[in-house]
């Protein structure tokens, strides 16, 4: 089980970096609260570093009534730190991310060049040994054509390939030379069309085998800036069932998380007159930015992840080209093992390397054999079948496959978490909303998001949700949630009771520009 990192564990320089891209965007002023709120980083992180940011990028420093420091960065984004060590110390920094880039790109490329390459490899083999084919059948050798025709394969079989893909290449032709002309235009314009959608072919494979990237990446980040931006617009407080409703954990998991929040957040929990239990952040009401990023209180699903952002046409092509390149890895490592002394014996005959052949698969075998043999020189042509066109493509071809299979498992059950999380936080809203009467059957969500595989689920969130909070059961099989109302009941007194004008911050009382 992989721990939470610590709020003092972080990385400064991603902290600055984040800090200075809200800084980029606003191009105005902004609190520790304001950077909070669009960071969804822990108010210490921010308080720190912004320090940091503040000193190396001359900011401009306004401190308010209320005490609250303004930053402002009028002068642009120029640092002032000049001389050898940070100027190094900077390049060494835009080096490590572009040597990221260029080592992302040559995997990348690697992968396409495997694919496409030994892809293209082996028809370039076929179609010279179909070539061969007709130049034997050609040459008048009556002889070694009955051979071919008694023994049912040889030469003759390329030769029968090759006039298959003549016979292929002449319809073609042919259909495109009587094609009408409006027809003909029409489909160069959609091809062009295409053509300026697509993707990189090396983006689009690695998306294939690697998808696009971790789908829950900066999901944590997002529901950070959920909540914030609930307590923003709700007057510094927030219920414990209302924060479920935003992050869709489970009650225990819920009360284990916001005790997090309240020490990343500097808040604290407080007990009403009456005895409920709410969470209040009064340090995240400093802001001078007054945009309302709560969505109105509705929930922000976990989104689903897709196996990969190509065409599903796509993703089948690159499966029938990995395929082939599977096929005859398999065909060369066969070939190759057949010429082993103790392994010879089990192919009877096939895959020999002498000029006299009985089958079909030998004569390509023979051929390509003989191809590199004498043409290309290669020592041992036995070896580099086995190797270079056997074990190398065979092995790259069954990890093609694999990976997006085991990918596309885990990824569906990826997809099921989130529904069930989902599905809880349209669950809890409902709750919330109207706890008098709750049935599970009565939570149908609209969003395909939070409609999980299994038909039981919203049940069990509703049960579970009652046991923990004490709900009352009813006669037709609903639920009453007394407690859970009171609760929310308290909490609107609560902000009721809270001026908005306390968090006000007031006019400047300090300029650092003035």
């Amino acid at each position: 089980m992989v721990s939470e990192k610590k709020v003092y564990d972080y990385a400064p320089e991603r902290v600055r970096d984040q800090l200075l891209d809200v800084f980029r965007k606003r191009r105005g002023e902004a609190t520790t609260a304001d950077l909070v709120a669009q960071t969804g980083l822990p108010t210490n992180q921010v308080e720190t570093e912004v320090k940091a940011v503040a000193d190396e990028y001359r900011a401009r420093l306004r401190v308010t009534e209320s005490g609250e420091i303004l930053y402002s960065f009028s002068q642009g984004f120029r640092s002032r730190y000049r001389g050898l060590v940070p100027s190094l110390r900077r390049g060494w920094k835009a080096f490590k991310k572009g040597a990221a880039r260029v080592a992302s790109l040559l995997f990348k490329v690697w992968i396409v060049v495997m694919l496409v390459g030994y892809f293209v490899f082996f028809i370039a083999l076929a179609l010279l040994a179909m070539l061969a084919s007709i130049a034997v059948s050609m040459s008048g050798n009556s002889r070694d054509s009955r051979s071919s025709g008694r023994s049912g394969g040889g030469l003759g079989g390329l030769m029968l390939t090759g006039q298959v893909l003549d016979a292929i290449i002449r319809i073609w032709f042919y259909s495109e030379l009587f094609k009408d002309p409006y027809q003909r235009q029409y489909e160069r314009g959609v091809r062009a069309e295409r053509r300026g959608q697509k993707r990189p072919l090396y983006k689009a494979i690695f998306s294939f085998v690697f998808g696009d990237g971790d789908p829950d990446s900066g999901w944590d980040a997002v529901e950070k800036k959920a909540v914030v931006a609930f307590v923003q617009t709700h007057r510094g407080v927030i219920t414990l069932p209302e924060f479920m409703s935003i992050t869709g954990l489970p009650p225990l998991e819920a009360e284990e998380r916001i005790n997090r929040y309240l020490y990343e957040f500097e808040g604290s929990p407080e007990v009403s007159e009456g005895g409920a239990i709410y969470y209040s952040f009064p340090s995240l009401m400093r802001r001078s930015d007054k945009v309302d990023r709560s969505f109105g209180g509705s929930a922000q699903m976990r989104p689903m992840a897709s196996f990969s952002s190509n065409p599903k046409k796509s993703n089948i092509w690159f499966c029938v080209i990995n395929a082939v390149n599977l096929f005859f890895g398999g065909y060369f490592l066969a070939g190759a093992l057949a010429q082993h002394p103790l392994l010879a014996p089990l192919y009877s005959g096939q895959f020999s390397t002498h000029l006299v052949m009985t089958r079909g698969w030998d004569a390509f075998y023979l051929f390509v054999h003989q191809l590199f043999d004498k043409v290309g020189g290669v020592a041992d042509p036995t070896a580099f079948l086995g190797y270079v066109l056997g074990v190398v493509p065979l092995a790259f071809s069954l990890f093609f496959y694999a990976i997006p299979a085991i990918r596309a498992g885990r990824l569906e059950a990826r997809n099921e978490r989130a529904r069930v999380e989902n599905l809880r936080r349209v669950a809890y809203r409902a709750v919330i909303d109207a706890p008098a009467a709750v049935r599970s059957g009565s939570i149908a969500p609209a969003e395909s998001a939070a409609k999980p595989k299994d038909a039981g689920a919203a049940e069990r969130i509703v049960t579970e949700l009652a046991a923990w909070s004490g709900a009352d059961p009813k006669a037709d099989g609903s639920y009453e949630f007394t407690e859970l109302a009171r609760t929310q009941k308290e909490a609107a007194a609560v902000r009721a009771s809270i001026d908005p004008a306390s968090f006000e911050l007031g006019g400047a009382v300090f300029d650092s520009h003035s």
